[in-house]
């Protein structure tokens, strides 16, 4: 018996999973252990996250409609200051095409992995490659970001029409970050 168990433990590979969001309507997983800033930065490839429904309801999250203050600390911490901030444009939906193409629509019970727009920095960061830091995510989702960025018919006819909820959660997390 033992022996099976054995067996089994050494095919079942796991994950880490990091829960980023306060509420249990709806998780947000990182699956990982750490942010890389190198990655952060580079843009070719993004960080994934998962989204797992657990209701019976269906939720409209726009990817791009996080609204964040983020910022990397020392362990002990401390706020890092950035070394140079960085300017970023906006994005701009200007049709229902867009907006169907952009929108996550959770069906209930579903399981989705997604780019979502959570880790945005304010500033480029020269960080000490022998110290460890955290990256301090702090954002918000709601009926007021969702439509920020356009879609605002399109969305009030998901809510209204089809019964649709938008996402109204935080994501409050504490992840490494290497430099």
């Amino acid at each position: 018996m033992k022996l099976l168990i054995l067996l089994l433990f050494s095919f079942v590979q796991f994950n880490a999973q990091i829960k980023l969001n306060t509420k249990q309507e709806v998780d947000i997983l990182f699956q990982g252990k750490e942010f890389s800033l190198d990655k952060i930065f580079d843009g070719t490839d993004p960080y994934m996250f998962k989204i797992v429904n657990n209701t019976n309801n269906t939720y409209i999250i726009d990817p791009y409609g996080f609204k964040n203050d983020n910022f990397v600390m020392t362990c002990d911490e401390n706020i890092v200051t950035a070394d140079k901030a960085i300017l970023k444009g906006f994005y701009k939906r200007f049709d229902d095409k867009d907006c169907f193409n952009d929108l996550i629509i959770l069906k209930p019970k579903e399981e989705k992995y997604a780019i979502l727009s959570i880790i945005n920095l304010k500033g480029w960061y020269n960080l000490d490659k022998e110290k460890k830091y955290i990256l301090r995510l702090n954002s918000t989702h709601n009926n007021y970001t969702v439509v920020l960025l356009g879609c605002q018919s399109y969305i009030r006819e998901l809510v209204e029409k089809k019964g649709y909820k938008v996402l109204e959660d935080s994501i409050i997390a504490k992840i490494p970050l290497v430099p």
